[in-house]
């Protein structure tokens, strides 16, 4: 499959025709258009014959286009293309500013990307990945409500952090950061979401603590979000950066959109690091 890089503010949208793939085209092309940037759609086709013609002008991928459209986004682009859905994505989502799919799709028992599949795709995009989901099947995701976002302090944490305050920026918004108790000190945290005010004075910026493990603090926040920002650790075995029992459970149970920010190593950092002063974690810069 030849890669094709996008241009880096794209947002890339695997499709089907359920209604939970709609739900995250809609949601989709809400992030393109408040980010001025275009929408790719991409619908992939396991086990396609080689011979056979792909369905290129289906109407139902012509409507979620026009729709998009509709929504304000200026560039929307639609392909339909054989071969596994995570290899198709991924490849897609190459140099894209998000990656969206949806959660109770056509392509697996609980849902096209719900589980394994999202899993799969989070551990290996390089980009942000938003698995876009409401409170039950056929109910759209929330479109009221805070923009959360789980910190600790760590790299992870202000990879999220930037993500978060970027979407509740575009699309209107005010940010809600989650630390559970149960986690390490606040301090850091406080740390980081002091350079974040620095960086987005105009951005309401709510610090919450909640009793508990990340998992069931966020939990419960979810379900007043309007979405859930959170980070990719490094694995301390293999150094790999994964998404983690939190992430795993809230992709599975939140009543909102998930967004799992990118690579630590890729989020931004403050203006001070790389210039011998501490980042936003606290820690010299590596």
């Amino acid at each position: 499959m030849q890669t094709r890089v996008l241009p880096p503010e794209t947002v890339v949208v695997g499709v089907d025709t359920s209604a939970s793939a709609r739900d995250a085209a809609e949601w989709a092309a809400d992030v393109a258009a408040a980010g001025n940037g275009p929408l790719h759609l991409v619908h992939a086709v396991p086990g396609w014959p080689d011979d056979a013609p792909l369905p290129h002008d289906a109407a139902w991928l012509r409507e979620l286009a026009d729709a998009a459209e509709r929504t304000g986004v200026r560039t929307v682009d639609t392909e339909v293309v054989p071969g596994g859905i995570v290899a198709t994505l991924l490849n897609r989502a190459t140099g894209a500013r998000l990656l969206v799919v949806g959660s109770y799709g056509e392509a697996a028992w609980t849902g096209m990307l719900a589980g394994s599949l999202a899993v799969a795709l989070i551990d290996r995009a390089r980009c942000p990945v938003a698995v876009v989901r409401g409170s039950a099947p056929q109910v759209p995701p929330p479109r009221r409500g805070p923009f959360v976002v789980g910190v600790d302090g760590s790299e992870a944490s202000l990879a999220a952090l930037d993500l978060a305050a970027e979407l509740a920026t575009s699309l209107g918004g005010r940010l809600v950061a989650v630390h559970a108790t149960d986690e390490p000190t606040a301090g850091p945290v406080e740390v980081q979401l002091a350079n974040l005010r620095l960086r987005h004075p105009a951005l309401s910026i709510e610090l919450r603590s909640v009793e508990g493990t990340a998992l069931s603090a966020l939990g419960e926040q979810a379900h007043h979000a309007r979405l859930l920002v959170v980070g990719r650790h490094r694995a301390q075995a293999s150094g790999d950066v994964v998404l983690g029992a939190t992430g795993r459970g809230l992709i599975e149970s939140a009543p909102c959109p998930v967004v799992v920010a990118a690579h630590p190593h890729r989020g931004l950092r403050d203006p001070g690091a790389g210039s011998g002063q501490p980042s936003a974690d606290g820690h010299a810069p590596r």
